[in-house]
């Protein structure tokens, strides 16, 4: 980090907590690690956070006396200090502070308007030649009319009470971080507290601000960015983190912050105010901060922010916001280039690495589910001489028929030139199948290879394999069982009709959602899922063959819509969450290209998808 914004941007470590405990041979780690650094220290943001302050937070701190409310004042009891709900009734907790601070000189005459006798309990007190009295002397006789001096046989205190400011600035210790066992709501292992997330958020950025997290796991960060107004872009290189923040975000609830510019919304700023509950404690946005220079110069206390309280209205709950999904296709590399270019050579080396990954568990995974119940096991796995764009051979388990495989991209889906190129070469060798492995796939692409089988003019059959989202996470991957790393997706079911219309009414279309045949790797049997029971299906009306376009959204599965529904806690259009949970969609009018395409997303979060002509 010091390479990419200067050493000399640095601010702080940040330490925090994540867990209470842990195992180890040596010394367990319980803590992470934040680095702080700024782009630019001019327009750098910083909020300062608090925590409260209480007696049982300043437990071990100088605060160990009381004020009776007689005035008496006596060291706590070990018993108070333990248990401070056992201190007398109106009492109030202090402590003593200086009341000098350092001269910045020792020049005659400087600063002599803080260097002077001080009469109090029959004692004369004098800051030494090296330091002054953090006033003058009206501002002392004011600390003194307030009873805030007290005297000890070391010299004269200010009095600082507890409830003088009932919070205390949040350093780079943090200790509070920690969810364990069954309170957690983690989705990963390595997933960050929501805490955490917030916390960095508040101290950094301010309503309507732009927040990134390049890697988005399972969402922590859009979510505390929609819970705080903050506008948000995530990333990540897989689609099972995408599909765990989507679900999350779409069946979020959140609290309806008060608006000071309702025209400008959260870019506006939040509304803060004072507030007190039954026991006087401070529970508002707005703290009053009183100091000893207030004190002395006879000034309201200021009032301190504290972010991470704006007023809420009760009577609203609030729903995430639109977001866009989108997916980017790395950039091809060109195998015919000279390898001159740094960013090419960069390129081959990283898609080498990963056919080369890809080989290996294949190697030690040797078996693809093919449909039908049906299984294919292959031997001798390894790399085509001098191919072009094969990736792999292999021979068929107790057979001689030599089988052909081709690695769609790390980072995108297998395209139709890829198949057409890979079906030609692999012909042209004399292989008896193509097996198409990826990560999703181009609906031209998934046509050609169904085409291929019972097709004249070529004696190579292809099969799409998808391959687990898991082959990408390391992490996830040992956790995964063999036979569920290649698996077959059949298609969506889809059903294309023109919808009823009265005379003059311009031509509409209705797509109803069948369902799809989903294998399950625990039973090693393909069962069919009905449309109204997969996780989510989208529309795109007027489909341009590069680019898909939401344009209608289904969650058929309800769980989530039930327990929506539930925190909404008010009047809603039951048929608007029928609609949303179904498997037919609104009616629609046929766009330029004259093509629908049907986008579903099944339980392991494959993404399949199908198009068809409107005619």
């Amino acid at each position: 980090v010091d390479e990419v914004f200067g050493a000399e941007q640095f601010i702080a470590i940040i330490a925090f907590a994540k867990t209470s405990s842990s195992t180890g041979d040596f010394l367990p780690g319980t803590n992470d690690y934040l680095l702080f650094y700024a782009r630019d220290f001019e327009r750098l943001k910083f909020r300062q956070l608090f925590l409260d302050k209480t007696v049982q937070t300043e437990r071990g701190t100088p605060y160990s006396w009381v004020e009776l409310v007689n005035g008496e004042r006596r060291r706590m009891s070990q018993d108070e200090r333990e248990n401070p709900d056992r201190l007398p009734l109106g009492a109030r907790v202090f402590r003593f502070d200086n009341l000098q601070s350092q001269s910045l000189g020792r020049a005659k005459g400087e600063g002599a308007a803080s260097w002077f006798p001080v009469q109090f309990d029959d004692r004369e007190f004098r800051p030494s030649m090296k330091s002054r009295w953090k006033t003058n002397e009206g501002g002392m006789a004011r600390l003194k009319d307030s009873r805030r001096l007290a005297a000890t046989e070391t010299g004269l205190y200010y009095v600082r009470y507890i409830d003088d400011f009932a919070a205390r600035e949040l350093g780079s210790s943090w200790t509070d971080t920690v969810i364990a066992g069954f309170a957690s709501d983690k989705s990963y292992v390595v997933e960050t507290n929501t805490k955490v997330v917030q916390r960095c958020m508040l101290m950094t950025t301010d309503p309507g601000d732009l927040v990134l997290d390049p890697t988005c796991g399972s969402g922590t960060t859009a979510y505390v960015a929609e819970q705080w107004g903050r506008r948000w872009i995530t990333i990540d290189t897989s689609r099972v983190p995408l599909a765990l923040a989507r679900q999350r975000l779409l069946t979020a609830t959140f609290p309806w912050h008060q608006l000071k510019d309702e025209s400008r919304g959260p870019a506006g700023g939040f509304v803060y105010e004072r507030k007190q509950n039954s026991r006087g404690e401070e529970i508002g946005g707005l703290v009053p901060h009183v100091t000893l220079k207030s004190i002395a110069n006879d000034e309201p206390p200021q009032m301190e922010v504290l972010v991470d309280r704006p007023e809420q209205d009760k009577g609203i709950t609030r729903v995430t916001g639109p977001f866009v999904v989108e997916a980017t296709i790395p950039t091809p590399v060109d195998w015919e280039g000279d390898g001159i270019s740094d960013s090419g050579v960069a390129a081959a080396e990283e898609h080498s690495a990963f056919t080369d990954r890809m080989l290996e568990v294949l190697r030690r995974s040797p078996q693809v589910h093919v449909g039908g119940n049906r299984t294919a096991t292959f031997e001798q796995v390894r790399r085509p001489a001098k191919a072009m764009v094969l990736s792999a051979e292999a021979i068929a388990a107790g057979t001689d028929s030599r089988v052909a495989f081709v690695f769609g991209p790390e980072h995108g889906a297998v395209s139709e030139q890829l198949v057409h190129q890979a079906l030609k070469e692999a012909d042209r060798r004399n292989y008896a199948n193509l097996y198409v492995l990826g990560f999703a796939i181009e609906p031209a692409a998934r046509m050609l290879v169904e085409s291929t089988r019972g097709a004249t003019g070529s004696d190579v059959e292809a099969w799409y394999v998808q391959a687990t989202p898991d082959l990408v996470m390391g992490s996830l991957l040992k956790t995964t069982r063999a036979s569920q790393l290649f698996s077959v997706c059949g298609l969506p079911d889809v059903e294309v009709n023109r919808a009823p219309a009265k005379r003059g009414e311009a031509e509409r279309w209705i797509v109803h959602l069948r369902g799809i045949d989903s294998f399950d790797p625990s039973t090693m049997e393909t069962r069919a899922v009905k449309g109204s029971d997969v996780p989510a299906w989208f529309l795109d009306v007027d489909y341009n063959g590069r680019v898909f376009r939401v344009c209608q959204a289904f969650f058929p599965r309800t769980q989530a819509w039930d327990a929506l529904k539930r925190s909404l806690k008010a009047e809603f259009e039951e048929a608007l969450f029928d609609h949303l949970a179904g498997d037919t969609s609104a009616p629609f009018e046929a766009g330029e290209h004259r093509q629908v395409a049907v986008k579903v997303i099944d339980e392991r979060g494959n993404e399949l998808m199908v198009v068809h002509a409107l005619k």
